[in-house]
């Protein structure tokens, strides 16, 4: 029917859902606690929102790497949050500055 029509073709690509073990990631459910007036709003760092764990640290660099990592599969995906969490360390530990100091002491 496309070619017939000279339109151009369409690609269709499926993915699998992404989800993390012991998150509650139903939109419906997280509404809940946001009209509620439980959590301040869709970017509450308590929150599995994007918008959230950007507020918790997350850089946009690690986001894009996790999601090339987990590459386009088709298959149900269950992560743990360490795998995120350890890909934006390392991106953000060369960056970050660090201090040290040594309490004087008197004696």
């Amino acid at each position: 029917m496309i070619e017939a029509l000279g339109l151009r073709p369409v690609n269709m690509w499926d993915y699998s859902r992404l989800s993390f073990i012991y998150t509650l990631l139903s939109k419906r459910k997280l509404r809940w606690f946001v009209d509620s007036g439980l959590v301040s709003g869709w970017d509450d760092p308590r929150f599995p929102t994007v918008r959230g764990i950007r507020r918790r640290g997350m850089t946009v660099g690690a986001l894009t790497q996790f999601m090339l990592s987990q590459g386009p599969s088709q298959a149900i995906v269950s992560l743990e949050w360490d795998s995120i969490w350890a890909l934006n360390k390392k991106i953000i530990d060369p960056v970050a500055p660090r201090f040290w100091s040594v309490l004087k002491t008197k004696t």
